[in-house]
């Protein structure tokens, strides 16, 4: 944990913290999570200069909806890649909170109490797993094949389709949001953005009503190719597996569908890390559906068969999209409406750094 800061929240409120030097931030496994600039920033914007004062918004634990159990999945060294590939699993398929750690660092249950999980999962070898509730005390040894979620059939999914929809959902995102993680597996891909500009209902009134963290997912005939301007090979392994590293997404430089876009984000960067199924430009023109954006020295451009959009109130409809960004454009007038005076809404970033034309009449012409 050296080098980050680590916030934990229940349903109850935060549940623990480690603070390091660098301060970068992890809220949760589909939590939110801060470059140490991006930390900065947030204290400049919600505390001032003092620092003594640390006091950051959280983001509960359910972000993407799901049975929101809290796991810790102990592995000896040589399992590692086991362990990455059930905690994506359980990423991916909205388990809730999903962490590993070495058993040459921790390898007992009392730590996993003492840090607030409700269960723990230590790998045996690669057929087996033992699973330990922390709360009821009951232990279970199963092979590695139960634990794993399965996907749907693809023909029972109920995807985006609407040309519309998807502009508006491409708006959102890359407005102010940035790009958060990704997880491929065999015919499902995943990608996550935070501070997205659609309302979010399941809120509290007194909270913040940004979407802190939303997936785009693809299932079917995936594929992925992350283009980039670095020198860095492993770049997208370290983003896929720290949790401190986020990509801000250039603003409206992002679109669905839309191939010439993707042909051309492809030739601007100098790399391309081909991840899962990428075969070049056949592989864009014989999409159903893309995806893509640019993210400063790095950009994504991936796909599959159907689309979803899933957060903390789980999938979305087509019908949903439309109103929740002209609700969160709403409550954005609002917030800057009200902004220094006594019934000012509690600090919300996205709204602090979309900024009104004219602040002093922010309710003025859209």
């Amino acid at each position: 944990m050296a080098g980050h800061a680590v916030l934990f929240q229940r349903s109850g409120g935060v549940s623990g913290w480690v603070f390091g030097p660098h301060f970068a931030v992890r809220f949760s496994s589909f939590g939110y999570r801060c470059s140490s600039l991006y930390i900065r920033l947030m204290f400049e914007l919600f505390l001032g200069s003092d620092w003594s004062q640390f006091k950051m918004r959280l983001i509960d634990k359910s972000c993407l909806g799901g049975s929101m159990k809290k796991t810790l999945i102990f592995h000896k060294p040589e399992y590692a890649d086991l362990a990455i590939k059930l905690r994506d699993n359980y990423r991916a398929h909205d388990h809730g909170e999903a962490d590993i750690v070495s058993e040459e660092e921790h390898d007992d249950i009392e730590y996993a109490e003492k840090m607030h999980y409700d269960e723990t999962v230590f790998i045996e070898d690669r057929d087996t797993v033992t699973i330990h509730d922390i709360e009821s005390g009951f232990t279970n040894r199963l092979p590695v094949s139960d634990v794993l979620y399965n996907d749907p059939k693809l023909n029972t999914r109920k995807g985006i389709t609407s040309r519309d929809t998807l502009n508006i959902l491409a708006d959102a995102i890359s407005d102010v949001g940035s790009w958060w993680c990704w997880y491929v597996g065999d015919d499902m891909l995943q990608l996550e953005f935070c501070d997205v500009q659609l309302y979010d209902e399941t809120k509290a009134e007194k909270e913040t009503h940004t979407t802190d963290v939303l997936a785009v997912r693809f299932f079917g005939h995936v594929f992925a190719v992350f283009p980039d301007d670095l020198n860095d090979k492993n770049w997208h392994v370290r983003f896929r597996d720290d949790d401190s590293i986020l990509y801000p997404v250039d603003t409206y430089d992002m679109a669905f569908d839309d191939t010439e876009k993707a042909e051309s984000l492809l030739n601007d960067y100098r790399n391309q890390v081909p991840v899962k199924g990428f075969q070049g430009t056949e592989t864009l023109a014989a999409a159903k559906h893309l995806f893509c954006a640019r993210c400063g020295d790095v950009g994504f451009i991936v796909g599959g068969d159907v689309i979803e959009i899933a957060g903390k109130k789980g999938n979305y409809t087509d019908e949903e999209i439309e109103p929740l960004s002209r609700k969160w454009w709403d409550y954005w007038k609002d917030y800057w409406r009200l902004r220094g005076t006594c019934d000012a809404l509690p600090k919300d970033f996205a709204c602090e750094v979309t900024i009104p034309a004219d602040q002093e009449n922010p309710q003025g012409m859209w």
